[in-house]
């Protein structure tokens, strides 16, 4: 404790009439309190002061900084990046390395962690920054985030007119109006295409064999147990997989194909079509 009193305590005290700071030391050879300047910003302590000499001072060599007036033996090391970080500011002798999280990365704690992305039907509340995370909120009804951004924000539903609503927005896809010329024009594909790359995103659906399944029911040219019945031999074992796909997108293409149909039946009744 007494190291640290006559250490610390005059050095932030005492500076002398030139404006350089000074630090208190007692003369081992004359036993003589002196007054020694301290070394600058960039250097460190060479050699003590006496009564008979000043104080020596170095500069810090290349990766070592001293960033206030002081009377050490050693320069400081200076600081490296961690991962995910780059540098802000690099160590000049007279101030720290200061490193930042990289874009993308935000600093917890002990290292650079990489940002929240929202959850499908969250939109972005505020944006994260190399200091703190994304903030995400739950979409409100008859509100969205397109899932297809990023780091959308909750945005309203698209008003359609009452006989252009082909599907329903939810909180992470926003309505599909469509007229029954758009219909014949682009067909579902195009009028969903949306929404289908929102399921490969959320749910990694095989789009290619969704639209398959879809058109199969749209058609009604061959049915589940049709499929069944070629599965023999070798060959079950290859169309396994497909079976167990068509028992999940079964449900999904038939949600899929009632909303065409109805829509279809709205346009009277106009022939299913094949994209």
């Amino acid at each position: 404790m007494l190291f640290f009193t006559v250490l610390v305590l005059p050095a932030l005290s005492a500076v002398a009439a030139g404006g350089v700071p000074t630090y208190r030391r007692i003369d081992p050879v004359t036993g003589q309190a002196l007054q020694c300047d301290r070394c600058a910003p960039g250097s460190r302590l060479r050699a003590h002061c006496t009564s008979s000499r000043g104080t020596e001072c170095v500069p810090c060599g290349a990766g070592l900084f001293t960033e206030f007036w002081n009377y050490i033996p050693h320069c400081l090391l200076c600081d490296s990046c961690s991962d995910h970080q780059r540098v802000v500011r690099p160590c000049n002798g007279t101030v720290n390395t200061v490193c930042e999280c990289e874009p993308g990365f935000y600093w917890d704690q002990h290292f650079c962690k990489r940002h929240t992305v929202c959850k499908p039907g969250h939109g972005l509340k505020s944006a994260g920054t190399p200091h703190r995370d994304t903030v995400c909120e739950l979409c409100a009804d008859g509100w969205f985030a397109d899932i297809a951004e990023k780091h959308a924000a909750c945005i309203p539903h698209s008003a359609c007119a009452a006989d252009q609503l082909l599907l329903q927005g939810s909180r992470w896809h926003d309505n599909v109006c469509a007229t029954c010329e758009q219909l014949a024009e682009k067909g579902w594909v195009g009028l969903l295409k949306p929404v289908l790359s929102g399921l490969d995103i959320q749910y990694n659906t095989p789009i290619p064999r969704l639209e398959h399944l879809v058109n199969r029911r749209l058609k009604k040219k061959l049915r589940k147990r049709d499929v069944l019945r070629m599965a023999n031999g070798s060959s079950e074992l290859l169309n396994l997989h497909i079976m167990i796909e068509d028992s999940h997108l079964g449900r999904l293409a038939g949600r899929i194909s009632h909303i065409i149909h109805k829509f279809q039946q709205q346009c009277g009744n106009m022939t299913a079509m094949t994209v």
